[in-house]
Formats: C-alpha cells, structure tokens, sequence
C-alpha cells in the first residue's frame, strides 16, 4: 500500500472551511497558541546566540522573526521561531505519540505563507494538513520509537512541517509525497539531551523541523526528488526507527477522523508529563487547603517513560527545572501555581520548595504503565505530619479531556506578547489571528507580529 501517496493525497486535499465548526476553532486556537509562545523564548540567551548565527546563514527580507526586528529566508526564520516557541517546552502537545508538533508546523507555514504573499485560507489549510501528518507518523511508531530514544518532536513533526509547506507551495500529489520522502531522510533528534543536555536541545530538534521541512517542500519545487517510500519502506522511516510499528496508523480513517483533535495546549510551562502531576497538587491544595509547612511527604506513581524523563529530585539545569515532577509538584503545593518564571528563574527557587522537592518521591507503577499510551496516568498522594493522607489519579493531563477555551488561550497570547508589541498591537495581533481565515494576504498580520 502507498501510504506516502495517500498522505500527500490528504495533504493537497485537505480544506479547512470542511472541516466541522469546533475544530476549525481548534486549528485557530492552536495557531494563536503557538505564535504566542514564540514571544516566550526571544530573550533566552541561548536564543539570542541561535538569531546570531541564524544571521550568518543568509540573507533575505522573506519572513519574519515574530516580536523582533529580524528578518531571514523563510527556512531561516522557520527555525528561530520554532526555537524561541519551544525553548521552554510551552507549545502544545499529542500525547499519544509524547511530541509537540505545533512550534515546528506553524513556523513552517507562517514563514512561508509570508514568504509567498498566500491568503489566510491557504495557511490554515497548510497548518491542519502538518498537523494531521506529523500526528499520524508519531502514532504509527509510538511508543517504541520514543522509547528507543529517539525524540519524536524532531523525527516526526518534520514531516508535518514539510506537508504545510508543500501545501503552501501548492505542490502537486506526487510532488508532497517526494517532499515527504526528503522530509524523512533529515527526521534527527535524540534524548541524550534529557541526561545531559538543556532545553536548547529539545528546542533545536524542532526547530530544525521547521528549517528541514521548508527546504524539502523547495527542494521538491526546484525538480529534487525523494523517495516516496520513506514511511513504508523496508529501508524507511517506520521499519528503521521504530521496529514495533504500526503502519495502518497512518491512514486509518484518514480525511474523516482527525488525529489533530488530541493535541492539547498547555496551561503551564513544563514538560507535558508534569502536567498532570500538578493539576493533582493544585486540585488537591485547593480542595483540602493543604498548607505546604504540614507535609510530611509526597509520593507520585506513574507510568515509566514519564518516570525516566522527570523523575529529577535536584535541579542542576534549566532543563530539570522545566521536566521535574519534583520542582512542579512543589512549586504547586506552595506557590498554588506554576508559571513561567519559576521556571526560567528556577535558581532563586524559594528553600521551602527546595525543601518541598527533597519530600517527593516518583515511583514505577505497573497497572498504570498498562493505561500508557493511552492516557497519561499520574497517582498523587500527599501523607500530612498529622497522619491525614489526600490523593488524586490524574488520567490525562488538564486540556486533554476537556478542551483549553479560547479565551484562556487568548489570555495566554496576550501575557506572552504584549511586553514585546504592546498593549494596542498584541490586540491587534489576536483579532488578525482570529480571524486569519479572512485574510487575503498575510502580510498584515506577520507586520503586526514584528516590532518596530
């Protein structure tokens, strides 16, 4: 079966305006999710470094760098956002196949519908089509290709990247799926940066999706063919990376049933398998008025992949600061919240959370590891120096089950952008961004997304 060819059938096809109502919202609210977390990484230091050398790589006035002055060739510009959106793992997240495709999907789009001068519509229909794809590739080879260590948001979200810029570049079927196939001979990324490395590293793997996945779709524009094969293959991406797969993942109910419905946006800026995590202390602090100073200890249960990346009882890096179960769980129970800055400014940490994170254990679970990939499974229970024990099982972390509203992520857009924009042009910017379907060319709202 050629299921390159049928991916990039869907990829050409597929049209925004058909889709229902609630998910047509839902590929907006992603939309505006994403490029608001753009704003969040622009003053990192090691962003700063990355635009420097970004700089060097070429020069070109085709798309923006959201909330700077800068302008590069839009592969260029692919990368910086999708860094800046990722840097402090904000973007959103599918689950099932443990990647964050938005930063890489977007940036991709966004820096080439400027690049192109293309409608609102066009941009949208490219944003559902790399979502889609890059959802059905995780899938198919999840868990085992995260397992093995290899880290989906780079691997996959490629191939969603090059489907919105194919889709961009009004390619032609045949055309996407030798995209696709270049697309799947540049899938990098590995999880040695979660032992040793810092979120830079997470954040480069998606960025160099985006960066990949423009240049596949101009690559294929210019004549330069890839193999249509690349998923199915016996020497491809699915048979290669991941030898327990799937293949039937990646076209099930295709162009019916939309993986994309499962991505959900983050309320906080951690790790996605903290989420749950903290949505149990912060339902559990609440609900009991638990008073940090009282807790004698904190035991966390869960599956093992979200044991092997956040079970970190110190923080030596930025990167521990973002996954720890420890860190979130604490920040929770005393702060009754968790939000940016405790984690970008994790070394003036307050001691009672320092001391906090030394009283959390995480632990292996075996009943829970059988739910995983399935939904997420985290068992809280806080033990009181009065003997009195809460707990809470958390499924799936908070915008799984119940979707973020848009008005929380429009909330989120604004607290990101405006010390960037402005009060006046971060508005402007949402309502461009609201109603981008509108749009007869993009330009207009990639200005408004620039500083002066």
């Amino acid at each position: 079966m050629e299921y390159g060819l049928q991916l990039a059938s869907f990829v050409h096809e597929v049209q925004w305006r058909n889709l229902e109502d609630p998910l047509k919202t839902k590929v907006i609210d992603h939309v505006i999710d994403t490029v608001g977390v753009m704003f969040s990484g622009i003053t990192m230091q090691a962003c700063a470094d990355a635009r420097q050398a970004a700089a060097l790589w070429g020069e070109s006035n085709e798309a923006t760098v959201v909330g700077t002055t800068l302008r590069l060739p839009a592969p260029n510009a692919a990368f910086v956002n999708a860094l800046h959106g990722r840097i402090h793992t904000f973007d959103d997240t599918y689950e099932p196949g443990t990647m964050h495709s938005g930063s890489p999907v977007v940036s991709a789009a966004l820096a080439l519908a400027e690049r192109q001068n293309t409608d609102g519509l066009t941009f949208l229909n490219a944003v559902i089509a790399g979502y889609e794809l890059a959802a059905r590739v995780a899938a198919a080879v999840s868990p085992g290709h995260y397992a093995s260590g290899f880290h989906n948001t780079g691997t996959c979200t490629v191939f969603g990247a090059a489907a919105a810029a194919s889709r961009i570049l009004g390619l032609a079927p045949t055309e996407i799926a030798e995209a696709l196939g270049l697309a799947g001979t540049t899938a990098a990324g590995l999880r040695q940066h979660q032992i040793d490395g810092s979120m830079l590293d997470s954040a480069f793997h998606g960025a160099r999706a985006a960066q990949s996945g423009v240049m596949c779709a101009q690559l294929r524009q210019q004549g330069v063919k890839g193999p249509k094969a690349i998923l199915e293959g016996p020497l491809g991406f699915c048979a290669v990376m991941a030898p327990v797969h799937d293949l039937t993942r990646l076209n099930r109910g295709l162009g019916e049933v939309f993986e994309f419905e499962k991505m959900t946006i983050k309320l906080y800026p951690t790790c996605r398998f903290a989420h749950g995590p903290i949505e149990a202390a912060l339902s559990l602090k609440r609900k009991y008025q638990i008073n940090s100073e009282e807790i004698a200890n904190v035991n966390l249960s869960t599956f093992r992949q979200s044991m092997e990346v956040s079970d970190r009882p110190e923080l030596r890096s930025s990167f521990d600061a973002v996954v720890s179960h420890q860190y979130a769980v604490a920040n929770a129970l005393v702060n009754g919240k968790v939000e940016l800055n405790d984690i970008v400014r994790y070394e003036s940490a307050a001691p009672h959370i320092i001391a906090l994170m030394k009283k959390v254990s995480v632990t292996h679970d075996k009943e829970l590891e059988k739910d995983f990939p399935r939904c997420w499974p985290h068992y809280l229970k806080i033990s009181m120096k009065n003997g009195q024990t809460y707990d809470f099982l958390s499924q799936y972390p908070p915008g799984r089950e119940q979707p973020i509203s848009s008005a929380q992520v429009d909330e989120k857009f604004l607290h990101q952008s405006i010390p960037f924009l402005g009060q006046e042009k971060a508005n402007k910017a949402l309502s461009l961004l609201r109603q981008v379907d509108q749009l007869k060319h993009m330009t207009p709202l990639t200005q408004c997304l620039a500083c002066n």
